[in-house]
């Protein structure tokens, strides 16, 4: 396995450091206690902050279990103005062949709509582009999120479909919709932009 350790990336107005399990209490009380951030995730709501840890924890050893080589860094999103912890993004390598990897981010609502999930993603993809050597980076996202939806492609990435009905969410069955960005795009989009 290959984690970024120590790895350190800043934006004009964030910081993305390495996900510490210090950073529970934040994780805890700036979004993962809140329902209406977590009704599209893929956990459901922490209750306290022991379950935050203990779903930390689950999270870390689904990262560890990746196929050896593989590279992968769960990053805090941090306000460069405030030092707030506001939000995570990861990527894991889950194609070591394709060098292809899965972006994930959840951002705190009390942030949402300033464009730091943006902000954060591109930081990311480029990272993963031009020093981790990936070729494919891709992500998903319920279909009923359209503000996901709108950061993916805000970063650049592209709409490849929709699995109808491919997982259920609390008893009801969800669209996923996949969007996915190649290094050629991104370099063709830094040679235009």
């Amino acid at each position: 396995m290959t984690q970024q350790n120590k790895l350190k990336l800043e934006t004009a107005r964030l910081v993305l450091r390495q996900f510490e399990l210090s950073d529970a209490d934040a994780m805890y009380r700036n979004w993962a206690s809140d329902p209406d951030v977590v009704r599209f995730m893929c956990y459901d709501v922490c209750e306290s902050l022991e379950a935050t840890k203990v779903h930390i924890d689950q999270w870390l050893e689904y990262f560890n279990m990746l196929a050896p080589g593989s590279s992968w860094c769960l990053f805090s999103i941090i306000l460069k103005a405030s030092g707030e912890l506001i939000g995570t993004i990861d990527f894991h390598e889950n194609d070591h062949e394709a060098r292809a990897a899965e972006i994930g981010y959840q951002l705190g609502r009390a942030w949402w709509g300033n464009g730091y999930a943006t902000e954060a993603l591109c930081a990311v993809i480029e990272h993963c582009f031009e020093n981790v050597g990936l070729n494919r980076l891709w992500a998903d996202h319920n279909s009923l999120n359209v503000a996901s939806g709108k950061v993916l492609l805000k970063a650049g990435m592209f709409h490849e479909g929709t699995a109808r009905q491919c997982y259920v969410r609390k008893g009801q069955l969800v669209d996923k919709v996949s969007y996915a960005i190649l290094k050629e795009d991104w370099d063709t989009g830094k040679e235009t932009g």
